[in-house]
């Protein structure tokens, strides 16, 4: 072989190399995330294969300690979800329905509720920080429209957060003052009466979610065997009380085919409108392992290789998915079990005098002391759920205020972790006065029961925006974390994520009566967008000088402590500097 063709292999092989290393740097370029630091400068952030740099390769100081197991997150949404409280809060308006409604639960469970888990699992597998679900959504929007749009879900999400723990709170109010009526059949609960209850169990509810994490923790492990104890006192005492008391067993007839209409809608309108929405409210707090998420111990592997679901890789994602079935499957398990145990006239339950018609089933069945009993083992649970609502609120306050979703002096002082519990103790207490505020919907009927609603309705909106984003605009850079389907059953289940949210947040904005006067409207739609107009109009006036998307809390040099030199930009840089 001559010099000259040496030379040319050569200098073929250089450009080659050239070609290699630019496609490269293209490559890497597009996974590179831009947040800002402390000091104002940017942080270019490289995916990681390790999760135990998850937070800092996000651009997030670890200032909350790491004591959640994949476990003990499953916890803090099936405590939430509290199936037996829930169920004892929506059981009038399923019952409006027919025992039959049943079947809308199990329906909406593993056909709706489920793929939206799914899909937020997804999520919050590759973005594993407490604002994940905004995080997605800065990320995955057109750069014109990413502060924007990441505002939008900030607001939606919170105001989700924060009506789901009032709604807890309420219920937990409504049930202790029907223990109350039990023993004393002459009092009246009033509008006054329940919000001072609400209030106190609010207070109280901030106080212990202030704890360490590691008593926080205990808390949530409580939760879980409390709530299962409280199915399984159910599931054995209802029966064995209902045939004492010589109350005939409903036969599966009735059980799956029994149909009611205590509205002015059509028999299939009202059966959409009462069938489909208790569930959907019961389980609706799946999201909060992603908040507690910054808390959760993580086992890091290789995050090339995509296994179905890894509960030490993806904690956040387990407890979505494992919380969702687990209600869904429990929750339709009991209802069967309420409404075969009701007797055969459903009139006669319903208008019963109780605040919650699922306290006269007990009554009939049960008697007065084991009522007061079971009724007052609810309540302890409902306040459960809401110790554990208010705790992933608060975790979600704490998140976007270290964003400056909020103007910088609340912001920066309420995005303060406490150093003796290592917890956002501020931000708690800031979720507390925003429920204590919420709350006074309560002296509305109607707008009480916004708060339930509004919570299943701005929860929807925030999730459906990076949901939808990830399967149009952001379907080919999706950076994809250790729990991922694979990209066509993503895309599929996504898809359902979308339609189904899409039809629920209609769902939730329909009055419960037909042609509505302004006692029976449904506010949701007023309250929701109204909250998010005024919330937008303060970003483009005011708050677009400060927010501008996810901003980092670790300095330059805090950052390469934490993270260091990037393997994969090293070689990249290296090979470019040979090349020369």
């Amino acid at each position: 072989m001559s010099f000259s063709s040496q030379s040319s292999s050569v200098e073929e092989e250089k450009i080659v190399s050239n070609v290699k290393v630019n496609q490269q740097a293209h490559q890497l370029e597009t996974q590179l995330s831009s947040f800002r630091s402390i000091n104002g400068h940017n942080i270019n952030v490289v995916r990681s294969q390790d999760r135990q740099l998850a937070l800092e390769q996000l651009g997030y100081k670890q200032e909350l300690d790491r004591t959640y197991t994949y476990y003990d997150l499953f916890g803090v949404a099936f405590s939430i979800m509290g199936l037996l409280p829930s169920i004892c809060a929506i059981f009038t308006q399923s019952t409006s329905a027919g025992a039959s409604s049943s079947w809308g639960w199990l329906f909406t469970s593993f056909c709706g509720i489920l793929p939206v888990g799914i899909a937020l699992a997804e999520l919050g597998s590759a973005f594993p920080s407490a604002s994940a679900v905004y995080l997605s959504a800065w990320k995955f929007a057109p750069e014109k429209y990413k502060d924007v749009c990441a505002y939008s879900v900030c607001v939606l999400d919170s105001i989700a957060l924060s009506a789901g723990a009032c709604s807890v709170f309420f219920s937990c109010s409504g049930q202790i003052l029907s223990c109350v009526q039990v023993s004393n059949t002459d009092f009246e609960a009033t509008h006054a009466k329940k919000y001072g209850v609400y209030a106190g169990c609010i207070i109280l509810g901030a106080f212990i979610g202030s704890f360490s994490g590691k008593i926080s923790v205990r808390i949530q492990q409580v939760a879980i065997y409390f709530n299962m104890f409280l199915l399984v006192l159910v599931f054995i005492a209802l029966p064995i009380g209902t045939k004492r008391k010589n109350i005939p067993f409903n036969d599966g007839k009735f059980i799956f085919g029994n149909s009611e209409n205590y509205s002015n809608w059509s028999t299939g309108g009202n059966w959409i409108l009462n069938a489909l929405v208790p569930a959907a409210w019961t389980i609706s707090a799946f999201d909060s392992p992603i908040h507690m998420s910054e808390e959760a111990v993580y086992n890091p592997r290789n995050m090339k290789r995509h296994v179905l679901l890894d509960p030490k890789a993806s904690p956040a994602a387990f407890g979505i998915i494992m919380s969702i079935s687990a209600c869904g499957l429990l929750g339709w398990l009991m209802l069967i079990c309420i409404y075969a145990c009701m007797g055969p006239s459903v009139d006669a339950i319903m208008s019963s005098s109780y605040n919650n018609i699922l306290t006269q089933i007990f009554m009939n069945s049960l008697g007065k002391e084991w009522t007061l009993a079971i009724m007052s083992l609810m309540s302890i649970g409902c306040f459960l759920m809401g110790v554990s609502a208010i705790m992933a609120t608060s975790r979600n306050f704490y998140a976007l205020c270290r964003d400056r979703v909020l103007p910088p002096i609340p912001a920066d002082w309420l995005a303060v972790v406490n150093t003796k519990t290592n917890t956002p103790v501020r931000a708690m207490y800031g979720t507390c006065v925003v429920s204590m505020l919420l709350g006074l919907l309560i002296f509305q009927d109607q707008g009480a029961n916004s708060l339930f609603t509004i919570a299943v309705a701005g929860f929807y909106m925030a999730l459906a925006i990076p949901m939808f984003l990830k399967i149009t605009y952001a379907r080919k850079f999706f950076d994809k974390g250790p729990f991922f389907l694979g990209n066509k059953s993503s895309y599929i289940i996504n898809l359902i994520a979308v339609g189904y949210q899409g039809f629920m947040i209609v769902l939730m904005m329909v009055p419960s009566v037909n042609h509505p006067d302004k006692q029976g409207m449904n506010y949701t739609v007023v309250f929701t967008f109204g909250i998010l107009a005024m919330a937008l109009s303060g970003f483009y006036l005011f708050m677009h000088k400060y927010f501008k998307g996810p901003r980092s809390n670790l300095s330059d040099q805090e950052y390469l402590e934490a993270v260091g030199e990037d393997a994969g930009i090293d070689a990249i840089l290296s090979s470019e500097n040979k090349s020369e």
